[in-house]
């Protein structure tokens, strides 16, 4: 709703009440007269932005109805949270107009997704228009259409014909809400070429790629991102741990986007030194079953295998939630990698309950009999399926419909039941 106030100074109440009044009634008999002189207030939006958003041109004549049509045109473009206004006789005997407005708020992260446009560029020219809105828009859906319109008119020919819109996505592992302005309609991805390369064929880096963007829409930003997530890990796995990946700006035609990505490899690393961090660890044994290839190429891939081995002894001792996290370091000019590895090992879980459902006494027995975790010892979280697996060579498992070993919380902390089931056929 647009509130429309009068202002006066109450020293002065009477003398100002008369030259309103005369005021209005001139305005009423004679029409509308020039707008004389605007103030706009309250918004970090420059003042010639307003203007240009409402109409409002100075010297142009206009009456009350035309500043309540300016303000009208205000509340539309959803910039604003709340608009007002207050006018009275400017010297030349026109209006004397004050916008009170407040900016729309909150605010959201935002991307500019056209391909073939210099993302950069285009916020600087959002920003430096609005004052505002530097890879951040207003959550207010008119107020992301209004800026949408406001960056089809900047970009012109490079949104070739398409309108702009504004996407949701959802990051789930920032948990952040970003807004992405992309075409209504956006290319493919086409062809891809790649140049510097040699350690890795340009037909096996395409073949790695093409597994995640095969018939995917293209932005230069997902294309960027599935890059660094996709090919970097597979460089890793060569050594490679200084690889630059760099896309070249789209090339959109007919079959969609060409895109060359530039890639300097760098030189491949060895594995150096491995040193692990945490109290009470059986660090010979967590080593041993880590198998690391020092010295020899450092494979991120097995490496990670290696750390999760090493996590699983640890587990497996009751450590049923502890976390092994690397931390890498480079020796540039030796070209090794070095690792450590912080272990964190949590509460020692401990065995409670063993139930058994769905078999007969003698087949009951077989299993208690073999069964080896005791209550109140340290619970083994891969014990389970190796029993299952034992049991099954003194149960005909076949004869089942379901067999699993459940495991539950028990009663007190850090305490597992494990309950066998089974179900006839």
């Amino acid at each position: 709703m647009i509130l429309f106030f009068v202002g006066y100074n109450v020293s002065m109440y009477s003398r100002v009440f008369l030259v309103l009044v005369f005021f209005c009634r001139a305005i009423a008999q004679s029409g509308p007269v020039p707008l004389e002189f605007v103030t706009a207030e309250g918004s970090t939006i420059p003042q010639s932005v307003v203007q240009e958003i409402a109409g409002l041109k100075i010297d142009a004549p206009i009456d009350q109805a035309g500043i309540e049509e300016a303000c009208r045109k205000l509340q539309d473009s959803g910039l604003f949270a709340s608009i007002s206004y207050r006018y009275a006789q400017g010297a030349q005997k026109g209006f004397a107009l004050t916008l009170s407005l407040a900016d729309q708020t909150p605010s959201s992260g935002a991307t500019i997704d056209v391909p073939g446009v210099d993302e950069d560029e285009a916020w600087r020219w959002l920003a430096g228009r609005f004052r505002r809105f530097d890879r951040q828009v207003p959550q207010a859906e008119t107020a992301q259409k209004f800026l949408a319109h406001e960056l089809e008119g900047h970009l012109g020919k490079a949104m070739r014909g398409q309108p702009l819109t504004v996407r949701m996505e959802n990051d789930f592992k920032t948990r952040k809400l970003t807004l992405s302005f992309q075409p209504e309609v956006l290319p493919k991805l086409g062809a891809v070429t790649f140049t510097g390369n040699a350690a890795i064929s340009a037909v096996e880096l395409g073949a790695v790629l093409n597994r995640v963007t095969a018939n995917a829409d293209y932005t230069d930003r997902k294309f960027a991102a599935a890059l660094e997530l996709n090919l970097r890990p597979f460089y890793e796995e060569h050594g490679f741990y200084r690889v630059k990946l760099v896309p070249g700006r789209a090339q959109l035609t007919a079959n969609g986007a060409a895109v060359n990505v530039a890639v300097t490899e760098g030189a491949s690393y060895q594995l150096g030194t491995v040193e692990v961090l945490g109290e009470n660890l059986p660090v010979e044994s967590m080593m041993g079953a880590a198998k690391f290839p020092k010295g020899r190429l450092a494979n991120w891939r097995q490496i990670q295998e290696g750390i999760w081995a090493m996590e699983k002894v640890v587990k497996r001792s009751g450590y049923f939630t502890a976390t092994a996290t690397p931390e890498r370091s480079f020796d540039d000019a030796a070209h090794l990698l070095g690792l450590r590895i912080r272990v964190n090992l949590g509460p020692l879980y401990h065995y409670g309950e063993f139930r058994v459902a769905g078999l007969n006494a003698d087949q009951e027995a077989k299993a208690r009999r073999l069964w080896k975790g005791k209550k109140g010892e340290p619970y083994d979280y891969g014990y389970p399926v190796e029993f299952m697996q034992e049991l099954s060579r003194v149960v005909e498992f076949r004869n089942f419909q379901r067999h699993d070993a459940v495991t539950r919380k028990g009663v007190g902390d850090h305490v597992m039941d494990v309950n066998l089931v089974f179900e006839g056929r």
